[in-house]
């Protein structure tokens, strides 16, 4: 909470669950450093991921944020959306391998709709599907940051990719990257 020089800190393949995560968000709420948190491969739910929203809300440093291979799922994801919606810091989340499906999906979209700083997102190795994927592409034509969205390793299929493959014909203002 008081650290004036830490810029960075990984925590990956830990034991670090829901519980564990409260002080982190307590602690990142008041940070005036840390511009990199890693926390893959940890056992963070529903309820951490609601912590860190909350912590994300009020903060003002942190840039880049790797929550892969936990056990974030849709709820989870819904509550890291509700932060993006009024951070103003963040440009990298990486969300892959926690079960997020379209419904998920569908809550970052409403996130990626306002918000203007994040420039990279990792949602690789989950349970996304047409749906979902169908409806971040229309986020795409509204958010003018996201310049890097990682779908490998979902459920999609042709649908998804006749959308995606009419985004990138009209993505000419700005540079992106799939």
């Amino acid at each position: 909470k008081v650290n004036k020089t830490l810029q960075e800190l990984h925590l990956s393949s830990n034991q670090i669950g829901d519980g564990g995560l409260q002080e982190m968000a307590e602690a990142l709420k008041v940070n005036k450093t840390l511009q990199e948190l890693s926390l893959w491969e940890n056992k963070i739910g529903d309820a951490g991921a609601k912590e860190i929203s909350e912590a994300l809300k009020v903060n003002k440093t942190l840039q880049r944020l790797y929550l892969s291979g936990n056990q974030i799922g849709d709820g989870g994801v819904k509550e890291i959306s509700e932060a993006l919606k009024v951070n103003k810091t963040l440009q990298e989340l990486i969300l892959s391998s926690n079960q997020i499906g379209d419904a998920g999906a569908q809550a970052l979209v409403k996130a990626l709709e306002t918000n203007k700083t994040l420039q990279s997102l990792g949602l690789w190795e989950n349970k996304i599907g047409d749906a979902g994927a169908q409806a971040l592409v229309k986020a795409l034509k509204v958010n003018k940051t996201l310049q890097s969205l990682d779908l490998g390793e979902n459920k999609i299929g042709d649908a998804a990719l006749k959308a995606i493959a009419e985004a990138l014909e009209k993505k000419k203002a700005y540079p992106f990257k799939w």
